[in-house]
């Protein structure tokens, strides 16, 4: 692959915006919460191959692992998304994904980061 038929792309994802059962208190452990989440995936991309990242396919991938996994905290969360992101999409080379808890703190909004480079 030479440098004309391959670019570095990075993928943006703003306003994912889902309810999930994530922390550590009680209350958290037994109703849904409001998550704001925002990702960046930067990726090899092959004009040859024409082998992109499906936006809507990650995007829906970070809902399902944060509906379903139902984490402690959102470090873990964060942890096994951008393993998991990596393992299916090996193209990555970097990732950085946040998740912010609006409301449970609030006015204060509340959230934690992950920036992951291969």
């Amino acid at each position: 692959m030479t440098k004309t038929d391959s670019h570095l792309i990075t993928l943006s994802i703003e306003n994912l915006n889902i309810k999930a059962i994530i922390g550590i208190l009680e209350s958290e452990r037994t109703t849904s919460q409001n998550l704001h989440i925002k990702a960046k995936i930067t990726y090899f991309y092959s004009v040859q191959e024409e082998a992109y990242i499906d936006y809507a396919l990650v995007s829906k991938m970070i809902c399902q692992k944060l509906q379903n996994e139902k984490y402690d905290l959102l470090e873990s969360a964060l942890c096994d998304i951008a393993q998991h992101l990596k393992s299916v999409f090996p193209a990555i080379t970097s990732l950085e994904i946040h998740i912010k808890k609006p409301d449970i703190l609030a006015p204060i909004v509340v959230g934690a980061s992950i920036s992951k480079h291969w």
